[in-house]
């Protein structure tokens, strides 16, 4: 990528609330954990001793959650059984903010279940309940229907396809074409061995295995898997794909070039859901106006991130531009007293805000740009590490204040971050004394520490509304298998 640093946070900035329309074979991740100390006497098998179950978003709706947390606005289409799983699986993809679902019901089929029998972290065995018929005509109905209507509020499109019975040829044709009357670009992750049922998409995102399913190469070379994708391409007049290679990394094929993306180094813990995040970084990138290499590449990023985690995961901003971020941290306070009586006097507006910052979201961002838009210089008070930890517990933060003050200072609304080791800003404000203080959250004025003091001083104090369902706390939650 051009300029990595400054791109990839040009691109995350941008993707704020920008609206994507997710449709595909969403399912319901159930996880089953507990021990393994002894052999089964009637056979030669482990007992596991479970201890606790949890469930969490899977398929095509996993790829919602992933766009959502990096902080699109999601429209979710899926198939969904008149069941208990569908109940669970609708109440854990209402609890991811920014996700707006319209599930098509299916009484007389049951909801996409995936099970997981885990012990010690590691996977012993899964446990699939799916009926994978294609829809009837009253459901495809129905479905291109939704898509249709939703289609008008978006500005792409991903096709999730899980073989699970939500895409037919016809169906996903339908699809295609009704997105191009719209104008808007259609990704789509494939499971069929004929690539001709993706006709005329702008991406496919197939792994290695489907890719040799689909075309019956038996190489494994670089130049093997471009051939192999060129003759896609030029057959079933697809633009363009992205070949996910496990640990080779990616590979980009178009018409006129192809580009190998090597893998990064990471420690791989579990892959479930990668591809997930895979198409929803190429697409959000795609969508931001990168072209696709640059897109391939932020995806590649997130690829090595997310198999770091456990389950099906998703990425914050904040943990993708801590691997490219600039070399600006931390400003000395005695740096930014000078700078603060350098701007002022220029005439300029001096903002100040505070908080953890720990993996910077969706939600932090919108209170910078908000903070940002009351002033012409924006200070930054960063909770250091020792804070931090008095604060939300001994767990915390996830990044460390060299880390989460270097992904601050580069976002370019950000003008200085300094750091402070007490649990509140008070003495920070006392020093600087800003012209504008402002704080996320249902603050009552008055209850915003250093109000007093800026209000003294003629300044004024704002308290900026939450971008409702979005805080770190939470994204851990919802990151994790957690127990239900």
């Amino acid at each position: 990528m051009t300029s990595p640093s400054g791109r990839l946070y040009d691109f995350l900035l941008t993707l704020q609330q920008k609206p994507v329309l997710v449709i595909g074979d969403v399912m319901l991740d159930r996880y089953v954990q507990g021990e393994v100390d002894r052999l089964s006497p009637e056979a030669p098998i482990p007992i596991l001793s479970e201890k606790h179950t949890s469930m969490t978003t899977g398929g095509a709706a996993n790829v919602a959650r992933n766009l959502a947390q990096l902080g699109a606005n999601v429209s979710l289409i899926g198939l969904i059984g008149s069941d208990n799983a569908g109940r669970e699986l609708s109440k854990a993809i209402a609890e991811v903010p920014q996700i707006l679902f319209a599930p098509i019901l299916c009484p007389d089929r049951p909801t996409t279940v995936k099970t997981r029998y885990l012990s010690s972290g590691q996977q012993m065995l899964r446990v699939d309940s799916e009926v994978t018929t294609k829809l009837n005509e009253d459901e495809s109905a129905k479905l291109i229907e939704q898509a249709t209507i939703m289609m008008a509020d978006c500005e792409i499109l991903i096709l999730s396809d899980y073989a699970k019975g939500c895409f037919s040829p016809d169906v996903t044709s339908q699809l295609i074409h009704a997105a191009h009357e719209h104008g808007i670009k259609v990704i789509i992750d494939p499971k069929s061995v004929d690539f001709r049922d993706y006709r005329g998409a702008d991406f496919l995102t197939p792994n290695l295995a489907e890719l040799k399913k689909a075309t019956g190469i038996t190489e494994d070379s670089l130049d093997a898997i471009e051939a192999a994708a060129r003759q896609v391409l030029e057959r079933c007049e697809i633009n363009q794909m992205l070949v996910t290679l496990s640990a080779r990394g990616m590979m980009t094929v178009s018409k006129e070039e192809a580009h190998h993306i090597p893998s990064r180094p990471c420690e791989v813990f579990d892959v479930s859901g990668a591809g997930d995040t895979v198409i929803a970084l190429l697409a959000s990138g795609l969508l931001m106006g990168l072209d696709e290499l640059e897109a391939a590449t932020v995806a590649n990023i997130g690829a090595s991130l997310v198999v770091a985690k456990s389950g099906t995961a998703c990425l914050a901003p904040g943990e993708i531009l801590a691997q490219s971020y600039g070399a600006s941290t931390a400003t000395p306070l005695y740096e930014v007293k000078q700078n603060i009586s350098k701007w002022r006097q220029q005439g300029q507006k001096i903002g100040f805000t505070n908080g953890c910052f720990d993996l910077l979201h969706a939600g932090h961002i919108h209170i910078l740009k908000q903070c940002a838009a009351d002033c012409d210089r924006l200070i930054v008070g960063l909770n250091a590490d020792s804070s931090v930890k008095r604060l939300k517990g001994s767990d915390r933060p996830v990044q460390s204040e060299d880390v989460r003050g270097a992904v601050l200072a580069n976002l370019p609304f950000v003008d200085a971050v300094v750091l402070f080791e007490e649990d509140t800003p008070k003495q920070l404000i006392e020093a600087l004394v800003p012209d504008c203080l402002s704080k996320g959250g249902d603050y009552q004025i008055e209850h915003i520490v250093g109000a007093d003091i800026v209000r003294a001083a003629g300044g004024i104090v704002r308290a900026i509304p939450l971008l409702e369902g979005h805080s770190t706390t939470r994204f851990l939650n919802l990151s994790a298998v957690k127990a239900r």
